[in-house]
């Protein structure tokens, strides 16, 4: 945790004011639509360490991308751990641990070919919703308090979107993973996660080392218009 806690004050220190994410990669395309930003985002499994960003600055681009997400009532419920280094390769030694516990032995070998391929990557984020926040809104708006469940699993897939996205406009790769609950204790645990928070999806993250597989597109059906 001493690694944990140094590393969290040298991205702060870091990090300044006049930050402003203008990194680019050379080849990018003078103008790019939002909509062309949107398809660079795929699902990358064959992810690696050659990152040329500093840790400061996706650390800085995950937050941004987060903050401009909306929230019901602007409850700004999701909560971010961001995992560079040793504590990357932990996280993945303990997704390993409690999937060997939980996972029959004759289909373990196959899961623990998956969690060392997002070991391989540059890091991994951790989404979280704080359920302490969103119990005062119950609270608060009684009338809605069966949604606001609801409202911050919204809220984080669109915080998971966001940042998926921003990384993907920088050239890098990602996966999004769900070993959650599996792994919830264990985790908050060793990175002294708030008891009240939720851990809704993991993000790993690198360098592009394979080409994403063929994406199967949706039906015209499953889309209506009217005029």
């Amino acid at each position: 945790m001493a690694l944990l806690s140094k590393l969290g004050h040298v991205l702060t220190a870091d990090i300044t004011k006049d930050f402003k994410l203008k990194i680019k990669s050379a080849d990018e395309p003078a103008a790019v639509t939002f909509v062309d930003q949107l398809k660079k985002r795929r699902s990358i499994y064959d992810l690696g360490k050659r990152v040329h960003y500093s840790q400061a600055y996706i650390a800085e681009l995950i937050q941004e991308s987060v903050r401009s997400c909306p929230s019901a009532y602007n409850s700004q419920s999701t909560r971010i751990v961001i995992l560079f280094g040793e504590s990357h390769q932990q996280f993945w030694n303990i997704v390993r641990n409690v999937e060997r516990r939980n996972v029959p032995m004759s289909v373990f070998e196959g899961v623990d070919m998956k969690i060392g391929k997002c070991a391989a990557a540059f890091g991994t984020v951790l989404f979280y919703e704080d359920q302490t926040i969103i119990q005062q809104l119950q609270k608060k708006v009684p009338f809605s308090a069966k949604d606001f469940p609801v409202w911050s699993e919204q809220t984080s897939g669109m915080a998971q979107f966001a940042v998926w996205t921003s990384l993907a406009d920088t050239g890098l790769g990602a996966s999004l993973q769900h070993y959650n609950p599996s792994i919830d204790q264990a985790v908050s645990d060793y990175f002294n996660i708030e008891k009240n928070w939720l851990m809704r999806a993991q993000l790993v993250f690198g360098s592009i080392e394979g080409s994403a597989l063929e994406k199967e597109q949706l039906e015209e059906q499953s889309f209506r218009v009217y005029a």
